[in-house]
C-alpha cells in the first residue's frame, strides 16, 4: 500500500549510485520507484487508518524539544534545542511526509470505494500533518508533495496558501465536517473514536478553530477565508466538550506501546527538570498539577519541607556550576512518567478547545462567555490529570487564577499553556503567535542570529538541498534568501 516517498527513496538512490558506484544494491528502491503511484492500491481504509493514528498521535507526546521550546521543562545537559542551536529535525519531516503519503492512499481508497466518511477522516489527518510541517519549517511542499514518480521535484507552497487555499488546512477541515454531517456510510472502527461520527466531527471543527486562531494575526490579509465568520461557524457546531472527546492514545504496558519516558536510561531521565518558569507560575498559584508533573527537590524532601524548583532554560553545565545550581535543588519529572502505562499521548484535548473559544471571545471576534469557558478549560485539564474537585475549586479562587477581564488574554494563554503540557509543539506555536506566556531568553543562547534572537523555524533537511535543490532554492528566495531559523512564519507577522 506504499507510494513513493520522494524525500527518502530518491536520496537513497542518489547515495547508492554515487557512493557505491553501481545500482545493484539499490534494487529494492528502484522497485518502489517503478510502481505506479497514481493507481491506489486496493485495501482496507481501517488498516491504513489505525497505523497512521498510532504513528501521528504517539509522536505528539513531547517531553523534549516541544516542551523545551515552550519553557515548560528544562535540561541540565544536552541542551542544544533550548539554546537555539537548531538542526534540521529531518526525522520529523520524514515522519510527517510518510504519514501524508499513506493518508493520501487512504483517501484514494475511500473515494474509489464510495466511502465519504472515511474520506473525511483522511482530510482531517491530512490537515493536521501539513499544518505541523508548515508550522515547523514555513513554506513546504504540499500541492505536489505526494505525486510520486509523476513529480519528484515538488514545489514549495507558501504558508498562506497551505492554510487558506482551496485545498488548504481550513478547507480540508470544513469539507470533512460537511462530509460527516451529510453522509451515514459506515466509518472504520478506529482505535481512538471507534467509528463515532459525532466525535470525528468534533475533532474536525476543533482543529479548524485551532488553526483559525493560529492564523488570526493575518485575518485582515486573507481574501479566501473569512476568519471571523469561520470561527463563529466552528463554535456553532460540535466541538470537543469533555475529556472523553480528547484525541489521544493511552500508553500500555507491552513493550511496543509503553510511554517513551519509561524506556529512558536513568541518566537521560535525570537531565529533564522542571523549568524555572514552570516553577514560578505553578508555585505562585499553588497549582495542584505540580505534584503530578514533577517531584519535589531531593534537598527539600531531605529537610522535611518538600518544595518544587526549576532550572533556567538553555544553560550549559558550566553556567549551572557558576550559578551554584545543583541537581538536588531541582525537580525531576513526576513518577507518573516513570510508569509504562500511566499517561496518554494527546493530539488535542477539550481543555484547549475551551481556551480557544475563550480567546476568540475575549478578543471580540465572536460572542459568548469567556469567563465560563476559561473556568471550564481549567476544570477539564485538572480532571484530565486526576485532580480532585475540592482542589480545583480552591485553585479557581486563587487571586492569580480568578478570571479578570482586564487581564483575560494573559490568563487564558497561561492556562492553555498549562493544559497543553507535553502536547507536541503547540505551546511553542502559541508563543510565536502571541509572545505569551513571556519567556526569559536562554542564558547560553547559541542562536546564530545573535544572543537576543528567538528562532521561528527549523532548517530545511539536507535531503531537500541534495535532491530537490531548484525548488529548495526557490523557497529560500521567497523567504528572504537564506535558510534562516529566525525568518518569521507568515502567520507570526
Amino acid at each position: 500500500m506504499k507510494r513513493l516517498n520522494i524525500f527518502r527513496k530518491t536520496l537513497q538512490v542518489v547515495v547508492c549510485s554515487v557512493v557505491m558506484g553501481g545500482v545493484s544494491s539499490c534494487t529494492q528502491d528502484f522497485e518502489n520507484i517503478n510502481k505506479d503511484p497514481n493507481s491506489p492500491t486496493t485495501g482496507s481504509v481501517q488498516l491504513v487508518l489505525n497505523a497512521q493514528l498510532r504513528s501521528i498521535v504517539f509522536n505528539q507526546f513531547d517531553y523534549s524539544n516541544g516542551a523545551l521550546l515552550a519553557h515548560q521543562i528544562a535540561k541540565t545537559n544536552y541542551n542544544e534545542i533550548a539554546q537555539y542551536s537548531f538542526g534540521t529535525e529531518e526525522s520529523l519531516w520524514n515522519s510527517f511526509y510518510q504519514n501524508l503519503v499513506n493518508i493520501d492512499d487512504m483517501i484514494d481508497i475511500a473515494v474509489k470505494n464510495d466511502q465519504p466518511s472515511s474520506e473525511a477522516i483522511g482530510d482531517i489527518l491530512k490537515a493536521f500533518c501539513i499544518s505541523q510541517l508548515t508550522d515547523h519549517w514555513g513554506n513546504v511542499p504540499y500541492s505536489e508533495a505526494t505525486q510520486g514518480g509523476k513529480n519528484i521535484y515538488p514545489k514549495y507552497d507558501e504558508q498562506s496558501e497551505i492554510y487558506t487555499g482551496s485545498n488548504g488546512v481550513i478547507r480540508l477541515l470544513q469539507h470533512a465536517d460537511s462530509l460527516l454531517a451529510q453522509h451515514q456510510d459506515a466509518l472504520p472502527s478506529d482505535m481512538i473514536y471507534g467509528g463515532d461520527r459525532t466525535r470525528w466531527r468534533k475533532l474536525a471543527n476543533s482543529l479548524r478553530l485551532r488553526y483559525l486562531v493560529r492564523i488570526s494575526n493575518r485575518m485582515n490579509d486573507v481574501k479566501t477565508v473569512d476568519v471571523k465568520a469561520q470561527m463563529a461557524d466552528c463554535m456553532s457546531k460540535p466541538l470537543l466538550e469533555t475529556n472523553s472527546d480528547n484525541f489521544q492514545l493511552n500508553y500500555l504496558s507491552d513493550a511496543s506501546n509503553r510511554c517513551p519516558i519509561y524506556n529512558l536510561r536513568s541518566g537521560e531521565f535525570e537531565v529533564i527538570r522542571m523549568s524555572k518558569e514552570s516553577a514560578a507560575i505553578m508555585n505562585a498559584t499553588h497549582d495542584p498539577r505540580t505534584g503530578i508533573w514533577f517531584q519535589p527537590t531531593p534537598n527539600s524532601v531531605k529537610a522535611g519541607k518538600p518544595a518544587y524548583d526549576g532550572v533556567p532554560n538553555g544553560c550549559s553545565s558550566t553556567t549551572l556550576k557558576n550559578l551554584g545550581i545543583v541537581q538536588n535543588d531541582l525537580s525531576e519529572l513526576g513518577t507518573i512518567f516513570t510508569k509504562p502505562d500511566a499517561v496518554s499521548a494527546v493530539l488535542i484535548n477539550a481543555a484547549e478547545v475551551k481556551f480557544l473559544q475563550a480567546e476568540v471571545i475575549a478578543r471580540g471576534w465572536c460572542q459568548g462567555n469567556a469567563r465560563q469557558l476559561y473556568e471550564e478549560g481549567i476544570r477539564l485539564s485538572m480532571e484530565q490529570w486526576g485532580v480532585d474537585t475540592a482542589s480545583v475549586q480552591a485553585y479557581l479562587q486563587n487571586s492569580m487564577v480568578r478570571y479578570d477581564a482586564s487581564q483575560a488574554l494573559g490568563q487564558i494563554l497561561q492556562q492553555k499553556w498549562l493544559a497543553n503540557f507535553m502536547v507536541g509543539y503547540e505551546n511553542w506555536f502559541d508563543f510565536k503567535r502571541t509572545g505569551l506566556p513571556k519567556q526569559t531568553l536562554p542564558l547560553d543562547n547559541r542562536n546564530p542570529g545573535g544572543s537576543t534572537k528567538i528562532p521561528s523555524r527549523f532548517y530545511y533537511p539536507e535531503t531537500e538541498q541534495a535532491v530537490n535543490k531548484s525548488q529548495y532554492e526557490a523557497a529560500l528566495k521567497a523567504e528572504g534568501g537564506s535558510d534562516d531559523i529566525n525568518t518569521k512564519l507568515w502567520w507570526e507577522q
